[in-house]
């Protein structure tokens, strides 16, 4: 597959803290060269809003159906005229994303073969993977926090989960991920991933 520089993505199990990097490095960035694009899957357009509404169980859909939603909704994450990744690195801005393919791959591999998944996330590669690693259990307790349980929330099937991913890293030979230990403190784990955009070091 086709690897895009300046495109870097965060992945992890629910609660294990992605969208928080997400939001301190989209802060953290404000006002520096090049601008970077904080994004997150499932999307804001009209895909991924309904896809959230099914994650938090108030529409219901067979799970092939969710499984073609979420690469559907990622083709236009990807493709969309100017707004899209792709264009937005054309133009020179740096993309982090919270969640790619590897997460349509770890969790509706639990319902449809992986070789199914694949062939439906046939997208590019990013530059890197941020993958940080976090028990399902510590995962749970952070997710506590939530006002209602999501679809994929049950510990069990967060462990399968957690196996999935390391599946899925398997499917891309020329994958560059950095497994991050999810237990560090919050700011060390931005100061991981910030040392590879291209900003100055944090301080």
């Amino acid at each position: 597959m086709e690897k895009i520089n300046n495109f870097f993505v965060i992945e992890g199990l629910d609660g294990s803290g992605t969208t928080t990097q997400l939001h301190r490095i989209g802060r953290r960035s404000e006002g520096l060269s090049p601008v970077l694009f904080p994004t997150f899957e499932p999307t804001d357009n009209p895909i991924g809003q309904l896809i959230r509404k099914i994650l938090h169980k108030e529409v219901t859909v067979p799970h092939d159906t969710l499984m073609r939603l979420f690469s559907a909704d990622r083709s236009l994450h990807l493709f969309e005229k100017n707004h899209g990744i792709l264009d937005r690195i054309a133009s020179g801005e740096t993309v982090l994303s919270d969640r790619y393919l590897f997460s349509s791959v770890a969790y509706q591999s639990l319902y449809a073969s992986l070789d199914d998944v694949l062939q439906l996330n046939h997208f590019p590669l990013p530059q890197r993977v941020f993958f940080i690693e976090l028990s399902p259990e510590l995962c749970a307790s952070r997710r506590k926090t939530r006002s209602k349980e999501e679809l994929f929330d049950e510990t069990e099937m967060q462990r399968k989960i957690r196996d999935n991913y390391y599946r899925a890293f398997e499917c891309f030979p020329d994958l560059d991920i950095q497994i991050i230990d999810g237990s560090a403190s919050i700011d060390e784990i931005t100061r991981i991933i910030w040392r590879s955009l291209p900003y100055p070091p944090i301080e």
